[in-house]
């Protein structure tokens, strides 16, 4: 039953608000509500005598319980047949208008309190209020909060960081405040807190601990942190809404075009280019090294590992050596052929290796793959972007021929007249083949009526030929020829300084290595990568 605020009498001029349990242990009330919104009650006081209370009911409280600090928000309810609606301003309505969204105001509510105060009613029907509902709201601060969590990711707006300048307060749910410093590399190893912070990326990690567990609790293993000495460790809350942190930060300017050699408007301002994304591949590996041993002749070599990806044998000088022995990938196993030549003792680096497809790419590093890794990778394992290609396949793409040519311009379109001669590309086409050819556009140049020699636009003069005999010149670098010229295409007519422009497209794929260099004081650091192709061979189509 709702508190009752009635005139006391017999003065008539004051008012008390009287609970209803106070006066039911000796008396009854009674409402009547057919009518008009009244009542009428009375009350013993034992020994000196009796009062007698009547008054009007002008208020009507409806009271839901709100604890832990949450508030009550968006409450509506039911009065007889009567719609009853809490504006956003915490007023009570009813008959909201259609246009304006606005209705008769009949009440107010405190939200704090959960309460709904009703000041007008429709006389007569039932007092019964039905579908109630509301929605607690959670309170933003403070240790009844449900806004927390033991593990914490966030990023910095910006990076890269400022190595050493990363601070981090904050209060634990049960209210211990602390305030942490990350050190040079990064690592936050608080009595209350564990984490890390990437001073490149600005990623960070927070994890909440407890010197002591609640009961059933089972420590965390925190070793991923690389925190010296955190391992197992219980973990606690952290009020999500308490976090501040600082930290200095590099600012990047902008690079002249002209300076950098490439136009950088389309690069982050950092210069740095994500590297893993969705639904890309990736190469997932680990490469290890054999203890230095002499070699010799039908020897062999156990890697201790299985379905190797490749294998490279270095000399004591430190080069690598490519010929002399032969690898059985599948089962780990060098055998030496011939050792002669060698820089003794070797080693041998034995990778392992999985391409996978990339699924997911979270914020703190975290990859997700399609398809499970085939192998065990051990720590000190690398992820490795890789650029897809497609088919490749060398091929001539342009032939004609040109009657001058000034020495130095390699137009794909004819400049000028043709040559009196042509070459019958149709029927006698020129051959080239992936592992010889290369992207260049070549100009042969006649130096008589039979003789040219072969001028490639980056490659310069490479030879000479005669169209008495199939010119091939060699690629010194695979050993083929760059491509060949049958003899039974040239005609007749042909004259000193007369050319024949051919196009031809290797079957590698360019790659434009750039690397950013960020400002500030020289690093001892020692930057290397490695590239490596892959790919498969003697597809028919």
């Amino acid at each position: 039953m709702a508190d009752i605020l009635i005139p006391y009498s017999p003065t008539g001029n004051a008012k008390k608000l009287v609970p209803f349990a106070f006066i039911a242990g000796s008396t009854t009330l009674a409402l009547d509500l057919s009518v008009a919104a009244s009542g009428s009650a009375s009350y013993s006081t034992g020994a000196s005598g009796s009062d007698v209370l009547t008054g009007d009911l002008d208020e009507l409280h409806l009271k839901t319980n709100v604890a832990n600090a949450f508030t009550l928000a968006g409450a509506r309810f039911r009065r007889g047949s009567q719609d009853y609606l809490v504006k956003s301003d915490g007023t009570v309505q009813i008959n909201p208008s259609p246009v304006t969204g606005n209705g008769t105001v009949v009440g107010s509510m405190t939200p704090a309190q959960g309460q709904v105060r009703l000041t007008a009613w429709d006389s007569g029907g039932s007092p019964e209020v039905s579908d109630w509902r509301g929605i607690a709201a959670a309170p933003i601060n403070g240790a009844d909060t449900p806004f927390t969590t033991y593990a914490i990711t966030f990023r910095v707006p910006t990076a890269p960081l400022k190595t050493g300048s990363f601070s981090i307060l904050g209060t634990m749910q049960d209210g211990t405040t602390f305030n942490l410093v990350a050190d040079g590399n990064g690592l936050i190893n608080g009595t209350r807190v564990k984490g890390k912070i990437n001073y490149t990326t600005g990623v960070g990690t927070l994890v909440g601990v407890s010197p002591s567990g609640a009961a059933g609790q089972t420590q965390v293993d925190l070793s991923w942190l690389g925190i010296s000495g955190v391992d197992d460790c219980y973990i606690d809350l952290i009020r999500q809404e308490t976090l501040r942190f600082n930290a200095g930060a590099y600012t990047h300017l902008p690079i002249n075009a002209a300076l950098l050699g490439i136009d950088p408007t389309r690069l982050p301002t950092d210069g740095r280019v994500p590297i893993f994304k969705p639904g890309e591949p990736v190469v997932v590996g680990h490469a290890a090294m054999t203890t230095p041993a002499t070699a010799v002749n039908e020897g062999t070599v156990d890697c201790g590992r299985t379905r190797l990806s490749r294998v490279r044998v270095i000399g004591n000088d430190g080069l690598t050596i490519h010929t002399g022995y032969s690898v059985d990938l599948e089962n780990g196993i060098v055998t030496w052929d011939d050792v002669t030549g060698y820089s003794q003792p070797v080693r041998v680096e034995h990778r392992i290796e999985d391409l996978v497809l990339v699924r997911d790419v979270q914020i703190d590093g975290t990859l997700t793959f399609v398809q499970p890794l085939t192998h065990v990778f051990p720590v000190g394992s690398y992820v490795a972007s890789a650029l897809q290609f497609g088919d490749m396949q060398a091929r001539t793409s342009l032939v004609f021929d040109q009657q001058s040519w000034d020495g130095t311009t390699f137009s794909d379109v004819l400049v000028g007249n043709a040559a009196t001669g042509t070459y019958n590309e149709t029927d006698h086409p020129i051959t080239v083949s992936n592992a010889g050819a290369v992207t260049e556009r070549w100009a042969l140049q006649f130096t008589s009526t039979t003789a040219f020699r072969i001028v490639g636009e980056h490659l310069g003069v490479i030879g000479v030929g005669n169209i008495n005999s199939d010119t091939s010149p060699i690629n010194p670098v695979t050993g083929e020829p760059y491509f060949t010229i049958p003899e039974l295409g040239w005609g007749v007519g042909w004259v000193n300084g007369n050319i024949v422009r051919i196009n031809t497209v290797g079957s590698i794929a360019p790659v434009w290595v750039v690397q950013t260099i960020q400002q500030g004081p020289a690093g001892a650091g020692d930057y290397q990568f490695e590239l490596l192709v892959r790919g498969g061979v003697d597809n028919p189509i």
